[in-house]
C-alpha cells in the first residue's frame, strides 16, 4: 500500500494490517502510533525479510487509540489471541501446552494435568488456595515427573470426587472407615493396588484424614516449587522419630525416600543462595520458527527448563537486529500471560523497547516488582549463554522433525496428482490390512497418518468376528470397514428417513407383521410404547422392539426390515436409536442363529452365561425355536465413537490388488460414503483405483510412492504385532 494518511494519532494504541480480503493480517502496539507506523514507509529503514513480506500484503491499516502504552499492550495481546494473524509471532496451539494443577480447597487435594482451555474454563487460574506449575510443552515428562514423585510421597493418582465425613477433634482417625467419606457418583467397597503397596494413604476408604493428606501433598507442592530442602528437613525429621520410637521400617521407607529425593535435586543446584526468584529467556531462530528456552531459578536452585516454539512467516535466522527484539517482546507477552508463576528478576539477550510497559504488566500479576534485564557479562551473562546452547540443542531435535514434515508435504502433494483428485489436500490418510495364522485368530488393522505423519493414537486394531478357522481376506477386509464406516454412513442424512415411537396406524400394521412372520420372537403381549418405526414418507420401511424384563436387562426382541428395503443396514439404524432408548450399559438379544454374522458387525458378542430372567423368558418357545436362537449382548460402554472413527479421511490405502480394492469399493457404496480409496499390491507395487483396469506404477523411490509404502508397511505391522499378541495368549491359555 501506498504511505498512510497524515492524520494518524501520536498517542499510544494499536494498529490493524489488512490484507485486499479485509482480513487482519498483523497487529501491533506503539507508544506513539504516527511514529511507529512511518518507520515501516521509510526508505532507509531496513527491514526484516518478514516484515518486508508483510507490507506487500497490506492494502490498509485500522487504528484504536489508548490512554497509556500498558491498555496497548493488553488490547494488542488480546485482538492476536481471537484472530491469530499469519505475520504475527505466535506461540503454539494452546493445547500443547499442559500445566500441573493441584486445588488445596479439596478434602483430598488431586494432583491434575490440565491445558489452557480447561484453565479458561475454570476461571482465575490464582485463586486462593489453587496451585498451577507451567506451561510445559511436553507433556510426556510432567507425567514421568509425576510418575516419580508417586514413589516418592504416597499422594493419590484417581480423580475421584471425594468428600470428607468424619470428624473428631484431633482431626485423625485410627482405622480405615469408608463411612467417613463420600465419593460422588461412585460406591467404592475395597481400595485400589496402590493402598496395599503403602503408594497410598486410601483417602478413598476414609484411611486417612484431610488434613494428614494435606501433608503430604504439601511437600509435593514444596517440591515442585523447588523449596526441596525443606521437603528434605522434614524427612529426617520423620525418619529420626520412626527409629526413635523403633518403627525401623517405616525409618527405612522415609530413608529410600530422601536418597530419590537428594537423587533428582543434586543434579538442579545452581550455587547461587542469595539469587531472588529468576527466569533466564533465550532464543535461537531457524527458517520460518523461533526456538526458545525458559531457565527457571528458585530458592536459589535451577528447579526446571522449558522449551517453546513460536512461529512467524518467513522468519530468518539473519533478521534485522530490530526483529529479534520485537520476537522476544512477542514471547515475553504470551508466555507469562500463561505462566502459573511470575519472578522476582528476568535476564533476557536483548534490549526492549517497551521495557518498562512489560515490567508494570508483569508486577499486577504478581503483586510486587519485576525487573527485566539484559546483561552482557558476569555470571547473569553466562546463564544466558547456558539458556540459549538449551535453545540450539532442542532447534536441532525439532529441526529433525520438522524436515520430515517438510518431505511428507512434497510427497502428499506428488500423490494428490498422480491418483486426479480434485479439491483435496489429504491430510488424513487411513491404511488397513488383514492377519491370521492360518484362518486363526484373525485381526484386521486401521492406521492413520495425519499431514503424511503417523499418528499413533489414532491407529485402532479389530478382532474379527464373522469369519473364524478359515482364511477369507476379503470377508475380513469386508467386516472391518463395514465397523469402521458405519459411523459415517449417510443414510442418516436422509431427511425423509424418521424413526419414532409408531402411532396406531403404524402399531395395527406391526401387529399384523408379527403375527405373519414365524421367525420374529415377540413375546405374548405387544405394547405399542416398546417399538420403534422406521418411515420414509407414509412407507414403513422396518420396526424394532425392546422389552425391560427388570431394571437391569432389557432385551431387542425382534427387528423387522421389509424386503425391499434389506442390505442397507437399516436395521443398525433402528437399533442404534432401541440402544440409546434402553438407557443401559449393556443390552441382549435373542434371534435366529442365522443372523449371528449380522448382529456381531454390528458389535452385538455371543453370551456363555445368561440372565436367569431371560432364560424365563425364553423357556415358553417351542423347542425347534429355542434350539436356533442364540443370545448375544451388545456393550455400549465399549463402542462408544471415538474421535478416530468420528473423523472421516481423505484417503483409504488397502493392502493387497483389485480383489481388495472392489471389497473396499462395495462397502463404501453400500453405506452411501464418498471417499477416495485405492489399493497397493506387493508384487510390482501396483496402485489400484476403482474404475481403472490398468494400475499405475511409479518408479522406484518416488516420493509418492514410498509414503504409499509406508503406510502399507505400517498397517502391516501394526496387524501382524496385534495377530502374534492375539495367537500367543491363546497358547498359553490353551496350556
Amino acid at each position: 500500500m501506498e504511505k498512510p494518511v497524515k492524520n494518524i494519532p501520536d498517542s499510544p494504541g494499536i494498529y490493524k494490517m489488512l490484507d485486499k480480503d479485509g482480513k487482519i493480517i498483523y497487529v501491533g502496539k506503539a507508544k506513539n502510533l504516527k511514529k511507529r507506523v512511518a518507520s515501516y514507509f521509510r526508505k532507509d529503514y531496513e527491514h526484516s525479510s518478514r516484515t518486508k513480506h508483510l507490507l506487500k500484503n497490506v492494502t490498509d491499516m485500522q487504528f484504536i487509540e489508548t490512554d497509556t502504552e500498558l491498555e496497548a499492550l493488553i488490547l494488542e495481546s488480546n485482538l492476536i489471541k481471537e484472530h491469530r494473524p499469519r505475520y504475527n509471532i505466535l506461540m503454539k496451539d494452546d493445547k500443547s501446552y499442559v500445566y500441573i494443577k493441584v486445588d488445596m480447597n479439596e478434602d483430598f487435594p488431586r494432583i491434575r494435568v490440565v491445558r489452557e482451555h480447561d484453565l479458561n474454563k475454570e476461571g482465575n487460574k490464582r485463586a486462593h488456595g489453587v496451585h498451577f506449575f507451567g506451561p510445559k510443552l511436553a507433556s510426556g515428562k510432567v507425567y514421568e515427573t509425576l510418575r516419580i514423585l508417586k514413589k516418592i510421597f504416597p499422594f493419590r493418582h484417581c480423580q475421584l470426587d471425594i468428600t470428607w465425613l468424619g470428624h473428631d477433634a484431633a482431626g485423625i482417625i485410627t482405622s480405615p472407615d469408608k463411612n467417613s467419606v463420600q465419593i460422588k457418583n461412585r460406591v467404592i467397597d475395597f481400595p485400589c493396588l496402590d493402598y496395599s503397596i503403602k503408594r497410598c494413604g486410601g483417602s478413598c476408604i476414609g484411611a486417612i484424614s484431610p488434613v494428614e493428606y494435606k501433608k503430604v501433598v504439601q511437600q509435593i507442592l514444596d517440591f515442585l516449587s523447588g523449596k526441596s530442602e525443606a521437603v528434605e528437613k522434614s524427612l529426617k525429621a520423620q525418619m529420626a522419630q520412626a527409629a526413635e520410637q523403633k518403627l525401623f521400617e517405616k525409618a527405612a521407607r522415609i530413608r529410600d525416600k530422601l536418597f530419590a529425593i537428594q537423587s533428582i535435586t543434586e543434579k538442579q543446584k545452581v550455587d547461587e543462595q542469595g539469587r531472588p526468584d529468576t527466569d533466564i529467556v533465550n532464543f535461537t531462530a531457524d527458517i520460518g520458527h523461533v526456538y526458545f528456552n525458559v531457565i527457571m531459578i528458585r530458592g536459589g536452585k535451577l528447579i526446571n527448563q522449558e522449551s517453546f516454539i513460536l512461529d512467524a512467516l518467513k522468519i530468518a535466522a539473519d533478521s534485522a537486529k530490530n526483529s529479534f527484539a520485537e520476537i522476544l517482546e512477542s514471547f515475553l507477552v504470551q508466555y507469562y500471560e500463561k505462566a502459573a508463576n511470575i519472578p522476582k528478576e528476568i535476564l533476557v539477550p536483548e534490549v526492549l523497547e517497551s521495557k518498562e510497559t512489560l515490567e508494570i504488566w508483569l508486577k499486577q500479576s504478581r503483586g510486587d516488582k519485576v525487573t527485566i534485564t539484559n546483561p552482557q557479562r558476569g555470571e547473569k551473562n553466562k546463564l544466558l549463554e547456558l539458556s540459549l546452547k538449551n535453545a540450539i540443542s532442542f532447534a536441532k531435535q525439532y529441526r529433525i522433525k520438522w524436515l520430515a514434515a517438510q518431505q511428507s508435504e512434497g510427497a502428499i502433494k506428488e500423490l494428490i496428482e498422480v491418483l486426479g483428485l480434485k479439491d483435496t489436500k489429504l491430510r488424513r490418510i487411513e491404511a488397513y490390512d488383514i492377519s491370521h495364522l492360518g484362518g486363526t485368530d484373525t485381526v484386521g488393522s486401521m492406521v492413520v497418518f495425519e499431514n503424511g505423519v503417523p499418528a499413533q493414537n489414532q491407529y485402532r486394531h479389530f478382532k474379527i468376528r464373522t469369519i473364524t478357522n478359515k482364511p477369507d481376506d476379503y470377508a475380513c477386509m469386508e467386516e472391518v470397514l463395514m465397523r469402521r464406516f458405519k459411523y459415517l454412513g449417510n443414510l442418516s442424512d436422509d431427511k425423509e428417513l424418521k424413526i419414532k415411537i409408531p402411532n396406531k396406524k403404524d402399531f395395527a400394521y406391526i401387529e399384523k407383521i408379527s403375527a405373519e412372520q414365524s421367525d420374529l420372537i415377540t413375546g405374548d403381549n405387544l405394547v405399542k410404547n416398546d417399538y420403534l418405526v422406521m418411515k420414509k414418507g407414509d412407507q414403513i420401511l422396518g420396526f424394532g422392539r425392546t422389552v425391560k424384563l427388570d431394571e437391569k436387562v432389557t432385551v431387542i426382541s425382534s427387528l423387522w426390515i421389509n424386503g425391499e428395503s434389506r442390505g442397507k443396514h437399516l436395521g443398525y439404524k433402528i437399533m442404534k436409536k432401541l440402544i440409546a432408548k434402553a438407557k443401559l450399559k449393556r443390552v441382549h438379544i435373542h434371534a435366529n442363529k442365522s443372523l449371528e454374522d449380522y448382529y456381531a458387525v454390528f458389535g452385538f458378542t455371543m453370551m456363555h452365561e445368561f440372565p436367569d430372567i431371560l432364560l424365563k423368558r425364553m423357556s415358553h418357545l417351542c423347542p425347534n425355536m429355542q434350539k436356533n436362537t442364540i443370545y448375544m449382548v451388545f456393550d455400549a460402554l465399549k463402542h462408544k465413537v471415538d474421535s478416530s472413527f468420528s473423523a472421516k479421511p481423505d484417503l483409504i490405502v488397502i493392502d493387497g490388488g483389485k480383489g481388495q480394492l472392489g471389497t473396499a469399493n462395495l462397502v463404501l457404496k453400500r453405506l452411501k460414503i464418498e471417499i477416495p480409496v485405492i489399493s497397493l499390491a506387493k508384487r510390482l507395487e501396483e496402485i489400484y483405483i476403482p474404475g481403472q483396469s490398468a494400475p499405475i506404477l511409479l518408479e522406484e523411490g518416488d516420493e509418492a510412492l514410498k509414503l504409499l509404502q509406508r503406510l502399507r508397511d505400517e498397517a502391516h505391522r501394526f496387524a501382524i504385532t496385534f495377530q502374534r499378541d492375539l495367537h500367543g495368549k491363546r497358547m498359553l491359555g490353551r496350556r
